[in-house]
């Protein structure tokens, strides 16, 4: 069922608002795919092939549920049970295009946190595997015990070693993955990695989005090697390539060529040299199929125009829906295989209290790893602390105008730095791990109260240690009151500070996907702040209209504290002047504990912010596995009463897979269609298909 659009659509009230207000241009809906109609199976390698922009990566994301916007029709089934792209996430592993893995963490610990967060589905007792395998069901995957055993812990380890050495990855285990700023290991070696860390989940389909793309040609031919070897294993992988060696599109089995969102052909891979040979465009011996398939196929018809290319896409479609090939296809879809899905075969997410431990070791070994974030942060503290104790330095032995003035100063300094300090430290690092959050939340690796719980965990520790630091430093430098009591406060209103500027930056990092953004609108919300903090204007005599922002300022509030444990009581000579400035700067009725208080509450309130801003990242996600959940119950049930009602017409028997003959030494050719259906050979102990037949 093509996707119903509307080119000439406005995009509603909102788009024409933007048009009129910021001069945006109002976009309408295009249409991407059309009319798809196919199978793909088990133990068998399928590449989708095409130019650029003709749907290759919409159609990969459509099929693993990685797309929750945008209109489609059709339907979709796994082994004749209706589902979606959501619920097929429930059997389905997908290897993005570009790999995002933390850059602190070895090959070793990526494949690990697989295995820990998203174990292997377990294997049931030997009466119950026996029963499923007699019914005909998908192969179960064998799993250890518990991971919490020794048993289990063997059997993980045994597990990560076999995906290690499945994918050439012994030498670089140890190594750290690395990022742009950090070198670590080659792209090649981390796409294998990524590719592994879906393989040992032991999902029953492997989606792949250009896997060797940005490879050199012999990186791309061992990561087709792989793949195919990872179907060989009985399943099903569907893999989107950029312009194939010869040597990897003959690794593939079947290829899915698209043109403009249509398929031009679907089928094995060994005969469609023969397909475009009828089709008049036949090949060269020594040329390269997926060459020729470019450059004398899918573009001999282009024009400058287009109208010419649009033309003669059309009669590759034309031609591929008429020929016996297609009518072969719709025939295996119209009769899938009905075997039952098992439980035991979606993927799952371990438990939130193992998924709170790993994530805090994760953490732990992530800012360890990192010791010059660390190191900056500690210089920093020890930088501002000297610079602000040299600048007002034995502030008690000047004259008391110049004490009231150096005093204020000083604290109001001293709040300033501390919250902003926090509020670029954090949001210069989480802005870097946002996507890895993105991507491994999608992924199913842990649910967000575990994550949001370690990052801060790990977090506050050196939150707290930096403002100590600075306390030490400044608070005997600047000559403030030499009490016990009251160093502490300082200490204890510097800390609050850095926390309520963690929180703001948690939220700023988690609202905002870049760090230019964020450092574009930190003025526009600070500088009100500082302004309405206490020093510049008199809060008890400015406007009445903006009088409200200081109570939203955690500057105000810390700075008030810091004045009153300094003023209160303080004399000079005997005399007693601190009371007197006190009641002159007009700093509020609060008191110093309470001033405390509310910059932790405004913290408190930040930090749920920034959980909601992280939700709302995750809600896609969070959405897409809502519905696989109420997909996984129509996996669970019974085939679609059209296909059973077609199969009892066919006297019951199950229609064989797409037929795929050996390989024979002359060149492949299309045989003309048979009267009787084409069937496959028992294959011994090869492990029963998935198959979503009609994808439209």
């Amino acid at each position: 069922v093509p996707v119903q659009t509307d080119d000439e659509k406005s995009g509603g009230g909102w788009a024409r608002l933007q048009q009129r207000v910021f001069g945006k241009r109002a976009y309408g809906e295009r249409q991407i795919l059309r009319g798809l109609e196919g199978t793909f199976l088990p133990g068998r390698l399928t590449g989708i092939l095409g130019p650029s922009g003709s749907g290759k990566t919409t159609l990969l994301n459509l099929l693993a549920g990685q797309i929750s916007t945008g209109h489609t029709g059709g339907d979709m089934w796994v082994n004749g049970r209706p589902t979606t792209g959501a619920g097929l996430r429930r059997l389905a592993g997908y290897v993005n295009q570009e790999d995002v893995i933390l850059s602190t963490q070895t090959v070793q610990e990526a494949i690990d946190m697989s295995l820990t967060l998203r174990p292997p589905p377990t294997h049931p007792a030997s009466s119950a595997a026996a029963d499923d395998d007699d019914a005909g069901g998908l192969p179960l995957p064998a799993s250890a015990a518990r991971p919490s055993s020794a048993a289990g812990r063997a059997e993980t380890r045994a597990r990560r070693d076999r995906a290690l050495a499945q994918f050439g990855l012994e030498k670089c285990r140890d190594t750290m993955v690395g990022d742009a700023g950090a070198k670590g290991v080659s792209g090649g070696e981390k796409k294998r990695t990524a590719i592994a860390m879906e393989w040992v989940s032991e999902a029953r389909v492997l989606f792949l989005d250009e896997p060797t793309s940005g490879l050199d040609a012999h990186s791309a031919l061992v990561a087709t090697r792989q793949l195919r070897q990872v179907a060989q294993t009985g399943r099903t992988v569907v893999a989107v390539l950029h312009q194939p060696s010869s040597e990897m599109f003959a690794l593939l089995d079947d290829v899915l060529v698209l043109l403009d969102g249509r398929i031009v052909y679907l089928g094995p891979r060994d005969q469609l040299v023969g397909y475009l040979e009828r089709l008049g465009r036949p090949c060269g011996m020594y040329v390269n199929p997926a060459d020729h398939l470019f450059n004398a196929v899918l573009f001999a018809g282009e024009a400058a125009d287009g109208t010419q290319a649009q033309r003669h896409g059309d009669e590759l479609v034309a031609a591929w829906e008429a020929s016996p090939e297609a009518a072969e296809l719709r025939r295996r879809v119209a009769a899938p295989e009905l075997a039952p899905v098992g439980r035991a075969q979606f993927r799952r997410t371990a438990p939130g209290g193992r998924q709170l431990r790993y994530l805090l070791a994760r953490e732990a070994r992530n800012a360890l790893r990192n010791p010059l974030v660390l190191s900056i942060r500690l210089a920093q503290a020890c930088f501002f602390g000297l610079l602000i104790g040299l600048v007002f330095l034995n502030t008690q032995d000047r004259p008391v105008a110049v004490q009231r003035q150096n005093f204020s100063g000083s604290l109001f300094f001293t709040s300033v730095t501390q919250c902003l300090i926090a509020i670029l430290a954090v949001a210069n690092v989480f802005t870097a791990e946002r996507l890895v959050f993105q991507r491994e939340r999608r992924a199913g690796y842990y649910g967000l109260p575990a994550y949001f719980a370690a990052k801060n965990l790990v977090e506050l520790p050196i939150v707290m240690c930096v403002p100590v630091v600075y306390s030490c430093i400044s608070y005997w430098l600047l000559g403030l009151q030499r009490d016990a009591g009251r160093f502490f406060i300082y200490v204890a209103t510097a800390v609050a500070l850095n926390l309520c500027g963690f929180a703001c930056g948690m939220l700023l990092a988690a609202a905002f996907a870049s760090l230019a953004a964020i450092l574009s609108l930190l003025p526009v919300m600070f500088l009100p702040f500082l302004l309405f903090g206490g020093l510049l204007v008199n809060t008890g005599n400015s406007t009445v209209w903006l009088r409200w922002i200081q109570w939203l300022s955690p500057i105000k509030y810390a700075y008030t504290a810091l004045m009153k444990n300094q003023f209160a009581g303080y004399r000079v000579d005997g005399q007693d002047v601190g009371d007197a400035y006190l009641e002159q700067v007009d700093l509020g009725s609060f008191s110093v504990a309470a001033n405390i208080a509310m910059v932790l509450a405004i913290a408190l309130l930040a930090w749920v912010l920034a959980f909601v801003a992280l939700a709302r990242l995750a809600s896609e996600g969070s959405k897409l596995r809502e519905r696989a959940a109420k997909q996984e119950e129509l996996l669970l049930g019974p085939p679609d009463q059209r296909f059973v009602r077609g199969q009892a017409f066919l006297g019951g028997e199950k229609q064989p897979a797409l037929q795929t003959e050996p390989p024979r030494a002359e060149p492949p050719r299309i045989e003309p269609p048979r009267a009787e259906p084409p069937r496959i050979e028992p294959l011994g102990a090869e492990p029963p298909r998935i198959e979503p037949p009609r994808i439209d």
